[in-house]
């Protein structure tokens, strides 16, 4: 409960200032992005910075479109397929709970990172019919990884991909909890060919414009591993 009381209270802290991912670089953003790419994103000046892991802090999942849904032959419930719909294109977890939320949502921020897995489109149709399950339900403010009743932000990333094909998320022990970082996401795409990092935007090196491919893998190595 305490737990609970202070990651709310951190998050309904929120200092007004303009973020850098702006119309065009999100435009850019979008264009780049295939179902089942995963957002990690951060804002400069939450207050949730000081309670989570590292420099990047935050992940979601873009679920892709109606179309993309019914293109790749994604099968789900009446009642969720209605709430997606429209500009609901991603899966995320925040303290009013797991939901489908509009991507200029997640994106409206400083920093994103592009990870995308490199599993087949029919094994990532099975990893958005699994964690699409999981819509609806509460925030997980314990970071139990072991229960599936309430998500963390990164647990939405687990639900869905783990132990498909060859990816093996491995859970590091916090504070007597195993869970499971937005680093640790990154740590996985420079440690494994299962994950890779298709593009950066916010971070030194590219504050102006969308990097992509080995560039950006360079600077999302040396924004949160080599930090002065």
């Amino acid at each position: 409960n305490i737990m609970e009381r202070c990651g709310r209270a951190a998050s309904e802290v929120a200092i007004p200032l303009k973020k850098r991912v702006g119309t065009a670089i999100f435009e850019d953003v979008k264009a780049c992005l295939q179902p089942g790419d995963i957002l990690i994103t951060r804002h400069d000046t939450a207050l949730t910075n000081l309670f989570l892991p590292g420099f990047w802090p935050h992940a979601a999942l873009y679920i892709g479109t109606e179309s993309d849904r019914d293109a790749s032959g994604v099968i789900i419930d009446d009642d969720r397929q209605s709430r997606w719909t429209g500009d609901r294109c991603v899966l995320e977890a925040l303290k009013d709970g797991v939901h489908f939320r509009p991507l200029s949502e997640t994106l409206a921020v400083d920093n994103v990172v592009v990870l995308r897995t490199n599993l087949s489109e029919s094994q990532i149709a099975r990893a958005i019919e699994r964690v699409v399950m999981h819509e609806g339900k509460l925030y997980n403010f314990d970071f139990d990884f072991f229960s599936s009743d309430k998500l963390v932000c990164t647990e939405v990333v687990y639900r869905a991909f783990d132990g498909l094909g060859d990816v093996d998320f491995a859970l590091t022990e916090r504070a007597g909890r195993r869970t499971l970082s937005a680093e640790d996401l990154l740590d996985y795409a420079f440690n494994s060919q299962a994950l890779n990092i298709e593009a950066v935007f916010g971070i030194r090196g590219a504050h102006k414009v969308l990097v992509k491919g080995a560039r950006a893998r360079e600077l999302v190595l040396e924004s949160y591993r080599h930090r002065v």
